[in-house]
């Protein structure tokens, strides 16, 4: 299997029984150029069966007011946080999507309390607030595109790149939720690994993604967990952010050129 970050050859990494959503054992896999992991088990699968496993994951989790995934401290977090980058101007006014945006929950918070717009678009779910078709949906021409909980789920390239292709080649930002380490561990036992969840990043398949997009720099917030990449000169970048940290009276924003490892 090549890796659909760096191109790379991937092995066998480890395996993991699951006894839900018609799940049995789910193999991963490594490349051993940027420690990219993904479950073959879960690539392989037709599209078909990857839908309805998503449905059924989602259905039984997603709605529930007791459900263990539902995140609605971060999404708050995450609507502050692309909120005042908005009003420190790190992120351009304009046209703003959530391509993967559930039912839209950071939209709704955007809008309730910030007065902001963020359009939404789902492929599986139906958006309450400010939905978009997909014919409707602008190639390079939002100035942010926003995606939580999103990057997990990806499994091809194809789709890595029709997201980002949405942001504006020159001044648009890429917002990017999802667990990043060092390396991934070899535990099937790791927290992340659930049963929707086929793609693992690091820091290092993240900085070749920025690399191969053109983005220069990025911010990372460790409570809205969010990234967000420039392809801005980082000297431009760096004195806004120092400005918002200034004002804020610690660092709420950590900025580094390339990707922000945070996650050692």
């Amino acid at each position: 299997m090549q890796c659909m970050i760096c191109q790379s050859g991937m092995q066998y990494f480890f395996s993991k029984t699951f006894t839900q959503f018609d799940l049995d054992q789910v193999d991963y896999w490594k490349c051993s150029a940027c420690g990219f992991a993904a479950s073959k088990t879960h690539l392989d699968m037709s599209d078909e069966r990857w839908a309805r496993l998503n449905n059924d994951f989602h259905s039984q989790t997603h709605y529930t007011e007791d459900n263990p995934y539902n995140r609605n401290q971060r999404y708050f977090n995450q609507a502050l946080m692309l909120s005042l980058m908005r009003k420190q101007d790190l992120i351009p006014a304009g046209d703003w999507l959530d391509w993967g945006c559930g039912v839209g929950a950071v939209a709704r918070l955007l809008r309730d309390y910030f007065d902001l717009r963020l359009d939404t678009y789902d492929k599986y779910f139906t958006p309450e607030v400010n939905a978009v078709t997909a014919s409707a949906l602008k190639p390079c021409g939002h100035q942010l595109v926003l995606n939580t909980a999103v990057f997990e789920h990806v499994r091809d390239r194809a789709t890595l790149n029709e997201i980002e292709s949405y942001v504006k080649p020159d001044s648009g930002c890429l917002a990017v939720h999802t667990l990043v380490p060092e390396n991934v561990p070899a535990n099937p036992d790791w927290m992340y690994l659930l049963p929707v969840h086929c793609a693992f990043h690091t820091n290092r398949s993240m900085q070749l993604l920025m690399d191969q997009w053109g983005y220069r720099c990025s911010v990372y917030n460790e409570h809205a967990k969010l990234w967000v990449m420039f392809r801005e000169a980082p000297a431009a970048i760096e004195p806004k952010v120092a400005a918002l940290n200034k004002a804020m009276g610690w660092q709420y924003l950590h900025f580094k050129p390339g990707f922000m490892d945070y996650w050692k």
